[in-house]
């Protein structure tokens, strides 16, 4: 049931309650025959008595027994049914589809509406249109304002963020350990100033697994990676342990490749926001709602959801391109491919 079929429900029932109060007004005014007693009984003015009795003494239309006297006192909505600018319900059952399937703001279907079918269509009409149908929900709580800043600005591989997602996998190696599942883990880096991602599938985190994702980052961008920026998990640093003496291997190959390596402040992750935005991305577009049975599956699955987030997938802070595009035309990339190759299945 949309919004607005709830709305007109509240609307029919509140003024059904009304016109049982008003009927009260000429039940009292036929006990006593006088309007200011009755108005000041009920706290309303003399106009507004004198119009609903206008509208309960109407004569009958002479078809039938005429409309009874609780029909009379309803106040009934003087909003127009139609409107000439009002989408069509085909465009309107467009729209609900691509809300449905995609999942995206206003402004995204906006932009998909008119690129992949050739409507040019607002993006308050398209708004109003989703919120009216039910598929925008009104928010419960104001959103706290944020304190802004002006955010750096980097050029492509100045800044790299990686991190470490965890993804489940159903396959015969959990079975024979007796458990439903086991844990593998997804290496991500996302370049800032571009927005290219780059992941890929590990059966362990530790210190050899980072060392050969740097490997492939590396030779997968078009651009020479001059830093890497990265949390305080035992992959990547032993920061958090002092106990540690020796360096850590990833460190030392960050060291011996001239790639600058930056750790975030302990237990904040919003330094990282960017890649962990790309994993809440994997997570409802790739991982929710699905179970992956083998490690060449996620890899397949990896592979082509990374083609489709780096080439095709519109954003809205890029101008609605996809990162590639975004990154060909803003900073001029000699290389303009990026190297699938290195992520060999």
């Amino acid at each position: 049931m949309s919004q607005r079929e709830v709305s007109q429900i509240r609307q029919q029932v509140k003024e059904r309650a009304l016109a049982k109060v008003r009927l009260q007004w000429f039940k009292a005014y036929k006990h006593t025959p006088n309007v200011t007693v009755v108005c000041r009984q009920f706290g309303i003015s003399r106009s507004q008595f004198y119009y609903w009795k206008k509208r309960l003494d109407l004569p009958s239309s002479g078809r039938g027994r005429g409309v009874s006297k609780a029909q009379r006192l309803l106040a009934y909505s003087r909003r127009p049914t139609t409107n000439p600018r009002r989408y069509t319900p085909e465009v309107v059952t467009l729209l609900c589809k691509v809300r449905r399937r995609t999942k995206r703001g206003a402004e995204t279907i906006c932009f998909l509406v008119r690129e992949k079918y050739g409507l040019t269509l607002s993006v308050t009409g398209i708004y109003k249109t989703l919120r009216r149908e039910g598929l925008i929900r009104p928010r419960r709580t104001r959103r706290r304002k944020q304190a802004t800043y002006e955010a750096p600005t980097y050029l492509p591989g100045e800044k790299v963020q990686v991190d470490v997602k965890y993804v489940r996998l159903h396959d015969p190696v959990a079975t024979a350990l007796g458990r439903a599942f086991r844990w593998v883990y997804q290496y991500t880096a996302l370049d800032v100033a571009t927005g290219l991602k780059c992941k890929w599938i590990y059966e362990t985190h530790d210190p050899d697994a980072s060392i050969d994702f740097l490997e492939r980052l590396r030779r997968f961008y078009p651009f020479l990676v001059q830093g890497v920026q990265t949390d305080n998990g035992v992959e990547f640093t032993w920061r958090l342990h002092p106990d540690v003496r020796k360096p850590h291997p990833f460190e030392v190959q960050c060291a011996l490749l001239h790639v600058q390596h930056h750790c975030i402040p302990p237990a904040y992750p919003r330094s990282n926001s960017h890649v962990e935005r790309t994993h809440r991305i994997d997570e409802e577009e790739v991982y929710r709602g699905r179970t992956f049975t083998s490690l060449a599956q996620l890899h397949r699955i990896t592979l082509r959801s990374l083609r489709y987030f780096n080439e095709k997938r519109p954003q809205k802070r890029k101008h609605f391109l996809a990162p590639l595009q975004y990154a060909i035309l803003k900073f001029r990339l000699q290389k303009q491919k990026l190297h699938y190759a290195v992520l060999d299945v």
